[in-house]
C-alpha cells in the first residue's frame, strides 16, 4: 500500500495536542505496571522522544506520530521542553526533518552498480542485503587492511564514534577521514583547545550568553544564526537582558543584524583586531589579575634559549617531561617551584602557600639564566600591535578598536564567542587561540556569563584528576574516556603510531606527513583523520618507509565529500580512479557522492531507528543523557549503521572482536552485550536494540556512580521514555562541584589555562621559529595572492567569503527537503545567491538576479552564480552561501539548485592540522557570456 498523507490530514493532525506516552520498551516494565502495548496516548497522537539529526547540536525533540490509514506516521516535530539544552525550542530545519523520512527520492533498497557502467553515472540495479554484503566483503578480503579507508560525515563521527573506532581496530583499518576535523574541529576549535585543553568531535563549550553583559562575535554567523538552537535561545535571552552585542563581519548576516554594533571588518583581518584588543586590555589593566595569576601559566618564569626560542623554567623528570615549573613568589620574594600538573599556582610543590606574581622583578635569574614571566612576555610582544596598527589592516578606526576593548574589559561578565568553523585562513587557529586567551584574561572560563564546559568534559576531567591523585595514568584509558586533549593524544597513539597496528602501517595521512617532512616539503603536524595523502595513495604514489601505501577501498558513511570537501575535483578523481576496487556509500538520500559508489546501502532516517547507545546532552553544562527512540517503523528496506558495521565485521570473521571493542569503547558489559547480540540474531531483530538494551543497563550503574543511587535498566528506559532524557546533575551542581579550573585542572599539559602554548613551542622546535608556531603571540597575515601580500583590487575583483544561512546547516540538510526549499523561495537571492554591494553592482552594470561568472584569481576555478544585490556587505567583498549546488539529478528538489561552493575552492592546507584554507584568494565577477 502506498503510504501517503494529504495536506488536510497533516494540518488536522498537527493541530492535535498530545501528551507523552510510554512506547514498547526494550526492557520489560510490567513490574512497574506499564501496559504491554505501550502507554497512555493523549487523543490520537503519540509523542516519541528523540534527538534532532539536522545538525550537530543534538537538540532534544519530541516526534508526534499518528495512525493514518492503518499506518503509523510521523506528523510533527517539536522541541523537548524538559531539555536544558534547547529548552523546548527547535529551528525550522529541525521541524522540517520529518520530510526527509517521507522524501520520495530516498534510497529505498540496496543498490549495486550495473557492470560496465562508470562511477559518476547513476546506473544501479536493485539488490538484496545479502548480495550487497557479499559484494562488499568479497572485495574487502582481496585487499590489505591498510588499503581501506572509512570516510565519515558529522553523524558518523558524533553518533557512531564508539562503533567506527573499534570497527577500524578490529579489522586493522588505520584510516578514517572525518569531515568535521579539517573543517571545524581542528580548523577552529583547536585554537581554543590550545588554551583550555578541550578537544572532541563535538563542541565542549556552551557560551553563557544570557548572563553576559557584553558579547563579541567574529567569523561566526553560524553558531547562533544558522546552526545551534541551544546557542540561539541563550543569545535571545541575552538580548532581552540588555547585553551589548558587537559583531565583526564583512556582511550584515542574520547575526550581525541582531547586533548593537556591526563592524564591517576587512575579510581575513580579524586576527589583527584581536591583537590590538589584547594590547589595550593589558595596558589598561582590564584583566582579572587574581584569576590569571592563580589558574593560568601566565606567572610561569621563562627564558630565551641559545636558539632564540622562549622556554619555560622547569625541572624535568626521568621521562623527560616537566616535573615542576617555577614562579616568582610575591610573599617571599623568591623563585619557587610549583607542581607540573594542577589547577592552581597557590601552593609550591612542597605544599607551602605562595602568591605568584604576574610580573617578575628586573634582573631575576633562575639557574644562571635571565628569566621573566610569561605575562611579561605577552606585554612586551603585544607592544607593536596597537589600535593604530590594526586600523591600517582591518579598516576599523583605531578609536573604535580601543573603545570596544575598554568596553569589553569593563563590562564584566564579558564574552568573546569562541567561533565555529575555522577552515578559512592560515591564521585561524592562532586567532581562535587569541580569543581564548582574551576570554581567560577576563576570568570568563566556567563562570556565569563566560565559556561553560560541558557536563561530559567535567565528569571526565574530574575522573582523570582523581586517577592522577591515586597515581594512575590516563594512558591506560581508551581515547574516548580521556578528557579534552587527552582524547586527541589517544587518537594519535592509535592512528599515527605504526606500532598500534599488526601490519605496522599508520594512517595514510600521517604516512604522507612523515614522507613530506623527510623530503623537505610542506607537511602538517596533526593531520588527524585528514584527507592528506589520500589522493596520492589512490594514485599509487604514496610510500611509507619504502613500502607502497595504496588505498583500494573506500566506505562513505553519511559523508558527501564530493560536495563538502575542498575541492570537488580532487574527490571526483579519488572516487572515480581505476585503482579503487570498491566504493561503498551508506546514506539516506542520493547525494552527489553516491553517484561514485559501487554499492549503496540505504540507511534508516533518524525517525526510523533506535540509537544503539545513550549520548551526553551535547554541549550542555549539566550531566545528562538521551537517545533516539524509533518514532515509526522503517518505511523501506533500510538498515541502521550499527547493524551495517556488524554485518561487515561478521563477514570479515571479526564480529566477536568487534562486539568486544564496542563494549570497551561504550563502557558496556561485554558478556551481557554478547548474549543480547546472540539473542537478537536468533530472533532476527536489529542488533542496535541489543546495544541499546545493554546501554540502559550500563547507564543504571553510571547513575549510581554519579548520584549515589543505582537505577535499573528499566528505570533508565522509563525515565527517557517519559522525559526524553536522564539528568544526573544539573549545570549549577556540576559547575559548583567540578569547576574548571576552580576546583579541578583543565585538560592541558599543565592543568592550567595555557597562555604560553607548549604544543606550539614543540612545533616551532621542529619546524623553525615562525609566527604560526609562536607560543606567545604571532601575527600571521592573510595570504590571498602569490604575487603580492596585499594586491590592489581591480574594479571587478573582490575578497571572497562564504558561510551558512539559517535554512542550511550541513551539506546533508538542504538536500531535497521540500519544506526548506519552500522557506528558501521568498529569500532565494539572499539564501542561495552571490551577495554583492548594491553601489558596486551599479558601477559594474550588474543587476539583481543576473547570472555571473565567479573566477578564483589565485587558483583558476570558475563557477556561475545568481547575483543578490544589497547594501549589507562591504563594496570590496562578495559572499556565497554554502552547501548548495547538488549535481545528482536523482534529487528532484535540490539537484541543480544554487552554486557548488567547493568547485571554486583550492586544495590549500595550513601546517598545524592540515585544515582547509578556503578564503585565501580573490575573485573576479563578470556577467555570464561577457
Amino acid at each position: 500500500m502506498q503510504k501517503t498523507i494529504s495536506r488536510r490530514q497533516f494540518l488536522k493532525v498537527t493541530g492535535v495536542l498530545g501528551g507523552m506516552s510510554l512506547l514498547r520498551p526494550v526492557w520489560s516494565l510490567s513490574q512497574a505496571g506499564a501496559p504491554e502495548n505501550g502507554g497512555a496516548v493523549s487523543g490520537t497522537v503519540t509523542w516519541v522522544p528523540s534527538i534532532c539529526n539536522f545538525c550537530s547540536s543534538f537538540c532534544d525533540i519530541h516526534v508526534a506520530t499518528k495512525e493514518i490509514d492503518g499506518v503509523k506516521r510521523a506528523v510533527k516535530i517539536e522541541g523537548n521542553k524538559e531539555s536544558p539544552l534547547n529548552r523546548g525550542r527547535i529551528c525550522a530545519r529541525g521541524q522540517a526533518g520529518l520530510y526527509q523520512t517521507y522524501d520520495p527520492d530516498r534510497l529505498k533498497q540496496p543498490l549495486i552498480r550495473v557492470e560496465g557502467s562508470k562511477r559518476g553515472e547513476w546506473n544501479f540495479r536493485a539488490a538484496t542485503w545479502d548480495e550487497a554484503y557479499s559484494h562488499i566483503i568479497g572485495k574487502m578480503k582481496k585487499v590489505n587492511p591498510w588499503e581501506i579507508s572509512l570516510v565519515g560525515g558529522w553523524t558518523a563521527c558524533v553518533s557512531y564514534m564508539h562503533f567506527s573506532l573499534p570497527f577500524c581496530q578490529s579489522l586493522q583499518i588505520p584510516n578514517i577521514v572525518a569531515s568535521p576535523l579539517q573543517h571545524c574541529v581542528t580548523a577552529g576549535h583547536l585554537g581554543t583547545d590550545l588554551v583550555t585543553g578541550n578537544f572532541n568531535v563535538h563542541d565542549e563549550i556552551l557560551v553563557d550568553f544570557e548572563n553576559a553583559r557584553y558579547i563579541l562575535f567574529s567569523l561566526n554567523n553560524a553558531s547562533v544564526a544558522a546552526i545551534s538552537t541551544a546557542r540561539a535561545v541563550r543569545f535571545g535571552q541575552a538580548k532581552k537582558n540588555g547585553a551589548k552585542v558587537v559583531c565583526l563581519d564583512p556582511r550584515m548576516g542574520e547575526l550581525a543584524s541582531k547586533a548593537d554594533e556591526w563592524i564591517p571588518v576587512k575579510p581575513g583581518t580579524d586576527h589583527a583586531f584581536f591583537l590590538a584588543l589584547l594590547h589595550t586590555l593589558l595596558r589598561e589593566r582590564l584583566y582579572d589579575g587574581p584569576f590569571v595569576s592563580k589558574h593560568t601559566n601566565a606567572p610561569f618564569l621563562s627564558f630565551v634559549d641559545e636558539k632564540g626560542a622562549v622556554q619555560l623554567a622547569a625541572d624535568k623528570g626521568e621521562d623527560g617531561n616537566p616535573s615542576a615549573y617555577y614562579v616568582f613568589d610575591l610573599i617571599s620574594q623568591e623563585v619557587r617551584a610549583v607542581p607540573a600538573y594542577t589547577n592552581t599556582n597557590e601552593r609550591t610543590k612542597s605544599g607551602a602557600r605562595i602568591q605568584p606574581g604576574l610580573n617578575a622583578p628586573k634582573n631575576l635569574t633562575w639557574e644562571g639564566r635571565a628569566v621573566t614571566t610569561v605575562f611579561d612576555r605577552f606585554i612586551a610582544e603585544s607592544e607593536q600591535y596597537t589600535p593604530e596598527w590594526a586600523a591600517e589592516i582591518t579598516d576599523i578606526p583605531a578609536a573604535t578598536i580601543k573603545r570596544i576593548a575598554i568596553e569589553f574589559g569593563q563590562a564584566r561578565p564579558a564574552v568573546v564567542d569562541p567561533g565555529w568553523m575555522g577552515a578559512r585562513y592560515h591564521h585561524l587557529i592562532g586567532q581562535r587561540r587569541l580569543q581564548a586567551i582574551i576570554q581567560t584574561l577576563v576570568g570568563g572560563i566556567d563562570r556565569p556569563g563566560g565559556w561553560m564546559m560541558n557536563g561530559e568534559l567535567h565528569h571526565k576531567a574530574e575522573k582523570s584528576w582523581h586517577n592522577m591523585q591515586q597515581g594512575k595514568s590516563d594512558k591506560d584509558l581508551l581515547p574516548v574516556e580521556r578528557p579534552g586533549m587527552g582524547f586527541a593524544y589517544g587518537l594519535l597513539d592509535i592512528f599515527a603510531n605504526p606500532k598500534a597496528w599488526k601490519h605496522g602501517m599508520p594512517a595514510f595521512s600521517f604516512a604522507w606527513a612523515e614522507e613530506q617532512a623527510k623530503a623537505g616539503k610542506q607537511s602538517a603536524f596533526l593531520p588527524a583523520m585528514a584527507d592528506t595523502g589520500l589522493l596520492e595513495a589512490v594514485r599509487g604514489e604514496l610510500k611509507y618507509h619504502g613500502r607502497p601505501y595504496n588505498i583500494k577501498a573506500i566506505i562513505l558513511n553519511a559523508a558527501n565529500p564530493i560536495r563538502h570537501y575542498f575541492p570537488a575535483k580532487r574527490w571526483e578523481e579519488i572516487l572515480s580512479h581505476k585503482n579503487l576496487d570498491l566504493v561503498v556509500a551508506v546514506d539516506v538520500l542520493p547525494s552527489d557522492s553516491t553517484l561514485y559508489a559501487d554499492v549503496i546501502l540505504p540507511n534508516h532516517t533518524y525517525l526510523e531507528r533506535n540509537e544503539p547507545l545513550l549520548y551526553p546532552l551535547g554541549p550542555n553544562t549539566g550531566i545528562g543523557f538521551t537517545t533516539r527512540i524509533r518514532a515509526i517503523d522503517p518505511i523501506y528496506d533500510t538498515r541502521d549503521t550499527a547493524d551495517i558495521l556488524c554485518a561487515i565485521a561478521e563477514g570479515m570473521g571479526k564480529l566477536d572482536s568487534y562486539i568486544h571493542g564496542v563494549a570497551e569503547y561504550a563502557g558496556l558489559d561485554h558478556a551481557m552485550l554478547k548474549r543480547e547480540v546472540a539473542a537478537a540474531k536468533k530472533a532476527g531483530k536489529p542488533l542496535n536494540e541489543a546495544f541499546l538494551k545493554t546501554a540502559y543497563e550500563a547507564m543504571g550503574h553510571f547513575a549510581g556512580h554519579v548520584t549515589g543511587k543505582h537505577m535499573s535498566a528499566a528505570e533508565v528506559e522509563a525515565t527517557i521514555m517519559d522525559k526524553g532524557l536522564l539528568m544526573l546533575k544539573d549545570a549549577d551542581t556540576v559547575v559548583d562541584e567540578m569547576n574548571m579550573p576552580g576546583k579541578i585542572p583543565v585538560p592541558t599539559s599543565t592543568g592550567r589555562l595555557e597562555l604560553f602554548s607548549p604544543i606550539l613551542s614543540s612545533f616551532g622546535e621542529k619546524a623553525g621559529r615562525k609566527p604560526i608556531f609562536d607560543p606567545i603571540l604571532g601575527y600571521v597575515p592573510r595570504v590571498i595572492s602569490d604575487t603580492s601580500p596585499e594586491p590592489a583590487l581591480k574594479a571587478d575583483e573582490f575578497y571572497f567569503t562564504y558561510g551558512k544561512v539559517p535554512v542550511v546547516s550541513h551539506a546533508s540538510t538542504n538536500n531535497n527537503n521540500a519544506v526548506l526549499a519552500a522557506v528558501t523561495k521568498p529569500k532565494e537571492g539572499a539564501f542561495t545567491g552571490l551577495w554583492m554591494n548594491a553601489t558596486k553592482a551599479l558601477a559594474l552594470g550588474l543587476r539583481e538576479g543576473q547570472e555571473v561568472e565567479v573566477t578564483n584569481l589565485r587558483y583558476g576555478p570558475k563557477v556561475t552564480a545568481t547575483l543578490f544585490v544589497t547594501e549589507m556587505i562591504r563594496p570590496d567583498t562578495v559572499f556565497l552561501p554554502s552547501s548548495y549546488g547538488s549535481r545528482n539529478k536523482m534529487l528532484s528538489v535540490a539537484g541543480g539548485k544554487g552554486t557548488a561552493l567547493n568547485e571554486l575552492m583550492p586544495y590549500s592546507l595550513e601546517p598545524i592540522a592540515a585544515s582547509f584554507m578556503s578564503q585565501e584568494f580573490t575573485v573576479s565577477v563578470t556577467p555570464v557570456n561577457s
